[in-house]
C-alpha cells in the first residue's frame, strides 16, 4: 500500500471536525479495539466522533478496552428538519406546541399584529451532522447492516476512508486504506497514527492497538505474524501498552460456565482430511447444563486454533433455539470464509465468519457444511 494513501487519509481527517467510525454486523475484536483507538485519537484532536456498530453487544471480556462501553447501535438524528417562518410583516408574539394522540406535531405560534399565512412558512433539512464517515474492518457497505441500510443518503453524500487488510474489500471508499499484507486494521490505524503530525499515541492507545493485533495473530502463535506486525507491537508496548491486562482479560479470565462449554466441545472434537479440518457439535443441552451464552463460542474457536496449527477451517455448529443450525468458523488466511459460505448469507469477516443452515438437525448440518468447506481445501 502507498503511504501517500495513508496520507490522503491523514489529511481528510484533519479537515473534518465530526466523524463517525462505522464497524460491521459482528465485528472482530481487531476492528472494536482499532475503531475505539481512533476515537481516542480523534477526540484528543478536538473532533467529535462516534462509533456505530448495528446491533453491537460489548463482550464482557471486552470491557477493559477505553471507551468500549460508548460504541452506538445506530445512528441517530443525522440532520435537522427546519421550519422557516418570515417574520417581515409581522413579529412573533408567543410561541407553543404540542403532540396529539396521533403523534402529530401541532405549533402554535400568536402574532404580534396582523396574522401569518401559508406562504409564509418553508420547511428545509440541515446539513449533516457528520462531515466524514471511517469504515473499519468490513468488506463493501452491505456488511454494515442497517446501520447503512437505514441511512443510504448519508453515506452517499458523504465522503469514506474506507480502513481494512481483507483481499476481498470492494474499495468503496473515496480513500481506500486497504494493506494487505497487514496482519490487522490495528497495525493499519498505528501506520496511521505515525503519518499525524501530532503526537497522540498514550497508554490506553497503545492498548487498544496491541489489542487488535495480538487476538488477529493469537498471541504471536499464529502463522499470520509479520515481521512488521513484531515490530509495531514492540513499539506499542514501548508507548505503554498494557500487555498483561490484555492477555489476562482476553485469554486469562474464563468463567466456569465458559470453561464447562469448552469441555463439551472438545468432548465431540472431530478431524477429517488429514486433519485440515477440525470441528465439534454443540446442541441446546450444552449451553444449558454450561450456563454459558453463544457469545463465549469465540473464545472456544481460538483455543482450538491455537491447539490445532495445520487446520485450514476450524468450526463449530450449535442449536440455538431459532430456526437452522447456527455455525462459527475460522479460517486460514489462504481462505475466504465469506465465500466458503456465501450461500448461507454469512457475516464476519473473511477469516471469522458466522452463518446459519437451513437445517433442524446438526447431523444433517454437519454433513452439509463438511461438503460446503472440502473444495475450499483441495479435496473433492
Amino acid at each position: 500500500m502507498e503511504h501517500s494513501t495513508i496520507q490522503q487519509a491523514v489529511d481528510l481527517i484533519g479537515k473534518s471536525g465530526n466523524v463517525v467510525i462505522v464497524l460491521p454486523r459482528d465485528p472482530s475484536t481487531d476492528a472494536i479495539a482499532s475503531s475505539l483507538a481512533l476515537f481516542l485519537v480523534l477526540e484528543k484532536e478536538g473532533k467529535k466522533v462516534k462509533v456505530v456498530c448495528n446491533e453491537f453487544n460489548l463482550p464482557p471480556s471486552h470491557q477493559f478496552l477505553p471507551k468500549s462501553k460508548e460504541i452506538l447501535t445506530d445512528l441517530t438524528a443525522l440532520r435537522k428538519f427546519i421550519i422557516t417562518l418570515d417574520c417581515t410583516r409581522t413579529k412573533v408574539q408567543e410561541l407553543s406546541y404540542d403532540i396529539s394522540a396521533k403523534d402529530q406535531l401541532n405549533i402554535f405560534i400568536t402574532p404580534k399584529d396582523g396574522f401569518f399565512e401559508p406562504r409564509d412558512v418553508t420547511t428545509s433539512a440541515s446539513s449533516y451532522e457528520y462531515d466524514l464517515i471511517v469504515v473499519i474492518d468490513a468488506p463493501d457497505l452491505e456488511s454494515l447492516g442497517k446501520v447503512y441500510d437505514n441511512n443510504t443518503e448519508f453515506f452517499y453524500h458523504t465522503p469514506i476512508i474506507n480502513i481494512d487488510h481483507n483481499p476481498a474489500n470492494e474499495y468503496f471508499g473515496q480513500i481506500n486504506v486497504v494493506d494487505l499484507v497487514a496482519t490487522s486494521t490495528s497495525e493499519i490505524i498505528f501506520e496511521m497514527l505515525r503519518s499525524m503530525k501530532s503526537n497522540s499515541l498514550d497508554e490506553y492507545i497503545a492498548t487498544s492497538l496491541l489489542t487488535g493485533i495480538i487476538t488477529k495473530t493469537k498471541s504471536f502463535q499464529s502463522a499470520s505474524v509479520t515481521p512488521r506486525s513484531l515490530a509495531v507491537s514492540s513499539l506499542l508496548v514501548e508507548s505503554g501498552a498494557r500487555r498483561d491486562d490484555i492477555i489476562k482479560h482476553l485469554y486469562r479470565t474464563k468463567s466456569i460456565n465458559t470453561l464447562k462449554l469448552w469441555g463439551r466441545a472438545l468432548a465431540r472434537l472431530k478431524t477429517g482430511h488429514n486433519d485440515r479440518i477440525v470441528w465439534s457439535l454443540l446442541n441446546r443441552q450444552d449451553f444449558t447444563k454450561s450456563g454459558a451464552s453463544e457469545s463465549e463460542l469465540e473464545g472456544v474457536i481460538d483455543e482450538l486454533i491455537v491447539n490445532t496449527p495445520h487446520a485450514e477451517a476450524v468450526l463449530i455448529l450449535y442449536e440455538s433455539g431459532e430456526k437452522g443450525i447456527k455455525g462459527v468458523a475460522s479460517t486460514a488466511p489462504s481462505i475466504d470464509g465469506l465465500a466458503v459460505f456465501k450461500q448461507f448469507q454469512p457475516t464476519g469477516t473473511r477469516d471469522f465468519t458466522r452463518f446459519v443452515l437451513p437445517y433442524a438437525d446438526l447431523l444433517q448440518a454437519e454433513q452439509a457444511m463438511i461438503d460446503t468447506v472440502k473444495p475450499y481445501i483441495g479435496v473433492k
